[in-house]
């Protein structure tokens, strides 16, 4: 059946009108590669919550211009209908990845054949400057082209509603439903002009140094009137890497103008390069991503190493301590980030009484005790950072409430409402504005945790993939069985005293046990492979936390391992 329905679309792509006589020789000779013909015709690439993200390649199951066009008219048309009787515009950039240039051109297109206005990045940006032209350009949504920190086959569609959020669910499936095949996407390119067309017609207009301009300027709005003086930012000492990415520009321009005038590249992943050469992985998350930065730090003496991801809406971080550098976890920093910037609105007298900050539910619980100690509301949301922007838009658009910070265990940050995703570049100022404070002190990052620990609590907290026939939904219905029991009575975990059970939207696919005090444990599974997600987090003494992490993630593993026995 499925390989039936891979030679059907097989033979539409070889067959259709206006395919690009390159594309259509490459499938030709796959007529000899009857396994590269059923994984890449077997289904139509699958526009899901977060766009589309997938290996590039030929066919209906790969990223290509094909699919990304058809992608972008279906959006366009849903757009056009949502704002009948009014010029809809959007917003389009990309980043460094092979191809993402080609691909945005390909979405220009496909949405000026909808009826969409296009506003064209003239060069790459980063994520958090879509988002943040969609707001400045008062457009009605916005594409990014990126696959984010994945490995460099892939890349991907990121869809964007008016606030510059990306978008909810409910408009993904309007999307989704409008997406017939992707050999839709060949006929439209072949039926359409040319981007150079459009360009001359002006339904696509070029946009560059003013969203530059303005989103530093905003950058610079928050923390020219810091505590930090300039003479304490001269004297950090950063490493800082794009991984190869679109961070570059922005990054380095928002701390010259601060004043930070030390800042030393790690010469191979400083270009834009979407085969990323020195990299395994461009993952903020990983440690070798350090590899090569730490040894550049260690030249040149830097006291703090700083990432961000390809399409720049990640941050990561290394800290030199006691004679190497540490990685902080995505986690850490998002306490540390918290802390500072609730500490510093405080002190500059700031600190809005209807102040609030949002977690994912499987981020650090200390971001709870941190909030408490301040006085300000924490809002608990869904994984996925379009849930993270809908409570901005609950409390803030809609509300009289004062965003102040959010961000995700997934080294993902927020710090100003103008952009609504993880704005990697403005957190990588922040970091460097606590670390020039705590060098001025005396101290590391790694202090600065410490502190954290000793004002709330240490945080022992970790997560593991499972794999595996037998695990996933099936899984889920398991645990949803139980009731909120975990083990058998006598058992490791059946001796816990579980005061809340709480599941969180079943549609979501979330389970979050709660503890005692802030400990917690969430299970949430693959959408694609048979195996899911556990995340644990214990609080108190380093030794006691450290114990439980232990014993509790061993007793769940344990638990899981029988069930995909029985």
């Amino acid at each position: 059946m499925e390989e039936n329905k891979a030679i059907k679309n097989y033979t539409e792509w070889i067959n259709a009108k206006g395919i690009d006589p390159n594309m259509r020789q490459y499938l030709m000779n796959m007529i000899s590669r009857p396994d590269e013909i059923e994984s890449c015709f077997s289904e139509e690439l699958d526009f899901g919550t977060a766009g589309m993200r997938a290996t590039m390649g030929a066919g209906s199951a790969r990223m290509n211009i094909y699919t990304v066009a058809t992608a972008a008219y279906a959006m366009g048309e849903v757009l056009v209908e949502q704002h009948e009787g009014k010029d809809v515009k959007i917003v389009i950039s990309y980043d460094s990845r092979n191809n993402s240039r080609e691909f945005a051109e390909a979405a220009a297109v496909a949405s000026c054949a909808a009826g969409v206005k296009v506003l064209f990045s003239d060069r790459l940006r980063p994520v958090p400057m879509l988002s943040y032209a969609i707001r400045n350009f008062a457009a009605d949504g916005g594409i990014m082209i990126t696959a984010s920190h994945n490995p460099k086959e892939y890349n991907g569609f990121k869809s964007y509603r008016a606030d510059g959020a990306q978008m909810i669910d409910e408009e993904t499936e309007a999307i989704k439903s409008r997406i017939r095949a992707a050999v839709d996407g060949i006929e439209i390119l072949a039926s359409s002009e040319s981007f150079e067309e459009l360009v001359k017609s002006g339904e696509i207009t070029y946009f560059g140094r003013e969203i530059d301009d303005s989103y530093n300027a905003m950058i610079m709005d928050s923390f020219n009137s810091s505590s930090v003086s300039r003479r304490a930012r001269a004297s950090l000492r950063i490493v800082y890497s794009p991984l190869n990415g679109s961070g570059r520009e922005p990054v380095r321009r928002a701390l010259r103008e601060l004043g930070y005038e030390k800042v030393y590249a790690v010469n191979e992943q400083d270009r834009p390069n979407g085969d990323f050469p020195s990299l395994r992985v461009p993952n903020p998350e990983y440690d070798d991503t350090y590899d090569l930065a730490k040894k550049y730090a260690e030249m040149s003496i830097a006291d703090i190493i700083i990432v961000t991801d390809p399409d720049s809406d990640r941050l990561g971080v290394s800290v030199y301590d006691e004679g190497e550098y540490k990685r902080l976890s995505g986690n850490q920093i998002g306490a540390i980030l918290l802390e500072y910037l609730l500490s510093e609105s405080k002190k500059l007298g700031r600190l809005h009484e209807n102040g609030y900050a949002v977690t994912s539910i499987v981020s650090t619980h200390l971001a709870r005790a941190i909030c408490a100690r301040y006085g300000v509301k924490l809002y608990e949301t869904l994984t996925g950072i379009k849930n993270i922007s809908d409570q901005i838009r609950l409390h803030s658009d809609e509300g009289a409430e004062r965003f102040l910070f959010a961000f995700e265990e997934s080294n993902g940050y927020m710090l100003n409402q103008a952009v609504r995703d993880k704005d990697g570049v403005m957190a990588a100022i922040a970091i460097a504005e606590i670390a020039t404070l705590s060098k001025a002190n005396g101290v590391t990052l790694i202090d600065q945790l410490e502190s954290l620990h000793k004002l709330y609590g240490y945080a022992a907290e970790s997560s593991i993939s499972i794999d595996g026939a037998g695990v996933g939904e099936s899984f889920m219905e398991h645990l949803r069985e139980l009731g909120g029991k975990l083990g058998e009575p006598g058992t490791e975990l059946g001796v816990l005293d579980i005061k809340n059970y709480t599941d969180y939207m079943p549609e979501s696919n979330v389970i979050l046990y709660e503890l005692n005090g802030l400990d917690w444990i969430a299970f949430r599974p693959s959408g694609t492979e048979p195996k899911f997600k556990i995340y644990f987090g214990f609080y108190g003494t380093e030794s006691a936390a450290e114990s439980r992490l232990a014993r509790i993630s061993r007793a769940v593993v344990a638990e899981v391992n029988k069930y995909k026995e029985n």
